[in-house]
């Protein structure tokens, strides 16, 4: 797994390219410094997985940047952003905007390997201090138990396999607890799904 990051600060570049895949060997990770340095490695090399992009980097210029990462891809692969805790209307906008996850300066290091990993397969990943305790209705169309569930799983980045394992349910059931939610959340897929539910304070 190939994983090219961008950070603005160097001594992070430091510690995310020679120590926080340091004992994964499945994980390679390159950190560069610039978005011109990104769209030099993007055009250099087609075999990444992912692509993080830290919105403190000097020529960063937010959601427009990850637009133009997202347009310069020959292959479309995830891209997620960095940066410090933000709102749930923020990081849904980062979301509509097609970023696959955000990552913030404080989460410990194994959980942003962890987090890294799960995006480069392909989820949705969401840090967990954006999501509450609200409980939001909607008439009678409310979010049966199994659907909350099966939102907890979403919003934590697991895939279908991982949340009926987790649920010890089938992968058929959890299609069908996720068909409801989409419906109820009036969302098209998994990733706008996360959006409406952060949008709506839903956890």
């Amino acid at each position: 797994m190939n994983i090219l990051i961008g950070y603005g600060n160097s001594l992070c570049r430091s510690f995310v390219e020679n120590h926080l895949a340091a004992e994964d060997d499945s994980v390679t990770i390159r950190a560069v410094g610039s978005m011109q340095d990104i769209f030099r490695a993007i055009k250099d090399n087609l075999h990444l997985d992912m692509i993080a992009l830290d919105l403190e980097m000097p020529d960063m210029r937010g959601l427009s940047s990850l637009v133009d990462v997202r347009q310069k891809l020959i292959r479309q692969i995830p891209v997620a952003l960095i940066g410090p805790n933000a709102s749930r209307r923020t990081i849904r906008n980062m979301l509509m905007a097609k970023a696959s996850g955000y990552l913030t300066y404080s989460m410990e290091s194994g959980a942003t390997l962890n987090a890294i990993k799960l995006i480069a397969s392909g989820e949705v990943f969401v840090p967990a201090e954006t999501i509450t305790d609200e409980d939001v209705m909607f008439g009678d169309n409310s979010l049966t138990g199994r659907e909350h569930d099966v939102l907890s799983g979403l919003l934590s980045g697991q895939s279908n396999k991982e949340i009926a394992r987790h649920l010890n349910l089938s992968e058929v059931t959890i299609k069908h607890h996720l068909k409801g939610l989409r419906s109820k959340l009036g969302a098209k897929n998994r990733t706008h799904a996360v959006c409406r539910a952060i949008e709506l304070g839903i956890s």
